[in-house]
């Protein structure tokens, strides 16, 4: 099966992205939408063909009416290479932060953690081939088109990637509800790679064994923890704001 993308504002960032390419679009017939037309004339900027269809043969595609008369069907695999990867780490006067997923398997969260990693700076993401979510239609339409700014590296052994991390220089941080520090007391100048676990289970021992340390949130209430997507943007906003105002020794 094709890797497919829909709504507007998702193929309008692949559009205007490097990477990945758009090996064509279909348009449904008979718009009227200036956003449609604007993202048709971008399209034949960049040379990407476009093609007229029904809109049912456009909810077809999608298995559903949420694709606002627009589908790209994408030219590759989105999946970056672990060189890839290390190539959008900023080695040379800042600090890299790396995004880690420990199995999460819904689309939304897994999208929603695309496009906060990507407004958090974050060189790139690893996802374990098993027992998770990967590069759906679902969750590329939720990551709003930050897909098209990051590279997703999907690796065999989520446990030797951290470790491949750490020679790069690296510290492996967890979240846990559980975890030994408040994320409020941490300092991070240093490298940063954020492990986020499944959605039920948390982080897997193993996992959990490889971290050089684990953070919790600080809350208050009845509310014991938090959805993994919203955990993942307050703990990477955190470190991003560390990084982007260092605080004085």
């Amino acid at each position: 099966m094709e890797n497919i993308l829909y709504g507007i504002q998702p193929v309008l960032e692949v559009l205007k992205a490097k990477r990945p390419a758009l090996k064509r679009i279909f348009i449904f017939e008979g718009h009227q939408n200036p956003a449609l037309r604007h993202l048709q004339e971008l399209a034949e900027e960049r040379g990407v063909p476009v093609q007229v269809q029904s809109k049912d043969r456009l909810t077809r595609m999608v298995k559903g009416e949420h694709h606002q008369g627009v589908v790209g069907v994408l030219a590759d695999s989105l999946y970056a290479s672990w060189e890839d990867l290390l190539k959008a780490i900023p080695f040379k006067g800042k600090w890299g932060r790396v995004l880690i997923l420990d199995g999460i398997e819904d689309p939304q969260n897994f999208g929603s953690l695309i496009r906060t990693a990507g407004a958090c700076g974050v060189a790139g993401i690893i996802i374990p081939k098993d027992r998770a979510v990967g590069l759906t239609p679902a969750a590329i339409k939720a990551s709003a088109g930050a897909i098209a700014h990051i590279p997703v590296v999907r690796v065999t052994n989520l446990a030797n990637s951290l470790e491949g991390l750490k020679k790069e220089g690296f510290w492996i941080v967890g979240a846990d509800a559980r975890g030994e520090r408040n994320l409020y007391d941490m300092r991070f100048d240093i490298n940063v790679g954020v492990v986020i676990g499944s959605e039920g289970k948390g982080i897997r021992p193993l996992i959990r064994s490889k971290c050089d340390f684990t953070v919790s949130i600080p809350m208050e209430g009845k509310v014991s923890s938090l959805n993994a997507a919203i955990a993942g943007a307050i703990i990477l906003f955190e470190i991003f704001r560390q990084h982007l105002a260092p605080r004085n020794p």
